[in-house]
């Protein structure tokens, strides 16, 4: 399993500048530049006033540089496709003598656009999915261009690139549930492609931790790894070091699931403790 340390991942959740209110603030502004008219977006909201500056200038290049390329008198319109605290995409298009689109993915924390390697791990069949189309973020999946400056026709599920997500950087633009020990035995109704982090108290220190248990791999249920997270203020009197481990999965396929986790130390059978999750994927 791929082993990552969750500080990585919560400070990224808590250091954003435009995150306060669960969405990035995206004003529509006014561009007009000779034969180019229309709208293009803007943000709004940001901490640092030059990162906001700088996120500005690029969505305005960007926009100035399409409408050139489409010709003639340009008309300029954008779409978001996916809206977060830590990031946004958006769909710039140009009509004029041609119509043509711009895919655009802002990395809120930089102020520059998002790289592929952000957010997966560029394996060499993960490169063969998107068979080096162009892309941006959507709410349920990436949004694909066959060509360049085309339309984003074409769709791949999130569902379809569990295995090559990483889980440090997944949570800017995939819903996720937080489920801890306080609801053992009860049912989470979620979707398909939703993301679950199960903290589970352990002490890894002692040789034992969480692990699902064998003879509970249900098809459609896909392990993205685990990491383990240290309290800041650590009971000296308990020996080791207690925290929690911190299990990352999620489902490719609608069904009830029943998971059994197995708290046991990973050289023996012998089991400690077990906790029981029941999840409804829609």
């Amino acid at each position: 399993m791929k082993k990552i340390w969750i500080l990585t991942l919560m400070l990224l959740m808590f250091t954003v500048n435009a995150g306060a209110f669960g969405q990035t603030t995206i004003m529509e502004d006014v561009l007009s530049k000779g034969r180019i008219q229309g709208n293009i977006p803007m943000v709004d909201g940001v901490q640092d006033v030059n990162l906001q500056k700088n996120i500005n200038n690029l969505l305005k290049d960007a926009a100035e540089k399409i409408g050139e390329a489409a010709g003639g008198t340009t008309k300029l319109s954008y779409q978001v496709t996916l809206n977060r605290p830590s990031m946004f995409s958006v769909i710039l298009t140009a009509v004029g003598d041609k119509t043509l689109y711009q895919g655009v993915n802002i990395d809120m924390t930089s102020g520059k656009v998002s790289e592929t390697k952000d957010f997966f791990y560029v394996k060499n069949d993960f490169v063969n999915i998107l068979a080096n189309k162009t892309y941006v973020f959507g709410e349920d999946g990436l949004l694909l261009s066959a060509e360049k400056n085309a339309a984003y026709t074409e769709k791949i599920p999130y569902t379809e690139l569990l295995q090559y997500i990483n889980i440090a950087s997944c949570a800017r633009f995939m819903p996720g549930y937080k489920v801890t020990d306080a609801t053992e035995g009860k049912r989470l109704t979620l979707k398909v492609g939703n993301l679950v982090s199960l903290y589970l108290p352990a002490n890894p220190s002692t040789g034992y931790d969480w692990y699902l248990a064998e003879k509970n791999k249900p098809e459609g249920l896909v392990s993205l790894g685990n990491s383990f997270f240290l309290p800041i203020n650590k009971n000296s009197a308990t020996p080791g070091l207690p925290g929690n481990t911190i299990i990352f999965f999620g489902f490719t396929k609608p069904g009830n699931y029943k998971l059994i986790f197995e708290y046991k130390k990973s050289w023996t059978e012998n089991v400690s403790q077990t906790m029981t999750y029941n999840f409804l994927v829609q």
